[in-house]
């Protein structure tokens, strides 16, 4: 039987298993993260996902070349710890282990965003030798890829753009800080804005969804509700902002926005891009970094899990 794999994507909200067929996903589930019972819990459902997919597709562990798994959050990958996740509520928790045995088989774990990072480079088959893959979910995260290797820093916890300071005295963030990039320009964030504006505005068409989220709030956007245009061009600026700092430090070739709303980046991606080339500090190069949304949606994450996982579970 051919050989085939496992990629988990752990977000915020919720979290997806697929099956992998090279770089092809032939099935999937998905479940809503839910932490507040506790990790095992959680870690139980995904087994309970895992083996489901697993049984409709006839197959076994025996049959998987590897299982790769993103975390939103500082994954050690030599001790398999999850140092850090201040969305999970995660402080040194050895999830690897606890993964792996709720399992039945190793699983290869790391941070969300570089799993997704690496499964967008793959699948869009870029050159470029400086990639950065932008995450917009619950919070906001980055996976950095130079010369076609995902960059990890000293510590494994590279990429957490979301918590560099947007404004220094502004919104307490959950991580402990003010003013950090994502709780000004995450997919809660925007979601966060909207309600707040149509608290203000009972003419806001935001007003006849029965679930405000990001889908709503663009949904309105569709309809020309202009107290929803105005939130969307506050928040195009905001995210602009910690675009440009990313991209005055870094300089890459290539920046992709990716994660949940980048469905619709139509909607927000061409204006964020304009207020970013006004204001960067390479304007007047002949050469400036291409900004673009992401080809492959949610896939790139569980792909990008897929590869690494496989990858690593050759090493062995």
């Amino acid at each position: 039987m051919e050989k085939l794999r496992i990629g988990i994507d752990m977000g915020g909200t919720h979290t997806a298993v697929a099956l992998v067929k090279e770089t092809e996903i032939t099935d999937s589930v998905e479940f809503p993260t839910e932490i507040s019972a506790g990790v095992k819990a959680y870690v139980a459902k995904l087994a309970e996902n895992f083996r489901e997919l697993l049984k409709r597709n006839g197959l076994s562990v025996s049959d998987l070349e590897g299982v790769g798994m993103g975390v939103p959050g500082s994954v050690n990958l030599e001790t398999g710890m999850v140092e850090y996740a201040n969305n999970l509520g995660f402080n040194d928790v050895p999830f690897k282990d606890m993964v792996s045995e709720a399992l039945g088989t190793a699983v290869t774990l790391d941070n969300d965003a570089n799993l997704a990072a690496y499964g967008e480079y793959v699948l869009a088959g870029s050159k470029a030798k400086s990639f950065f893959f932008v995450t917009l979910g619950t919070g906001i995260g980055a996976g950095i890829i130079l010369n076609g290797e995902i960059y990890r820093g000293i510590n494994f916890a590279e990429g957490e753009i979301g918590h560099m300071t947007i404004k220094y005295d502004g919104i307490t963030c959950n991580c402990g800080r003010k003013g950090c990039f994502e709780a000004y320009a995450s997919a809660n964030a925007l979601v966060k804005m909207a309600c707040d504006a149509m608290k203000k505005h009972p003419e806001s068409k935001l007003w006849k969804y029965k679930s405000i989220d990001a889908k709503a709030v663009f949904g309105a956007v569709d309809e020309e509700d202009p107290v929803m245009l105005s939130v969307v061009s506050e928040y195009t600026t905001l995210l602009s902002e910690g675009l440009l700092n990313l991209i005055n430090l870094f300089q890459p070739e290539e920046l992709v926005i990716g994660g949940g709303i980048s469905a619709r980046a139509d909607l927000f991606l061409p204006e964020t891009i304009e207020k970013v080339r006004q204001k960067v500090y390479s304007r007047t190069s002949l050469k400036n970094t291409e900004i673009r949304p992401a080809l492959y949606k949610n896939d790139a994450g569980l792909i990008g899990a897929a590869l690494t996982g496989a990858k690593d579970n050759r090493r062995k």
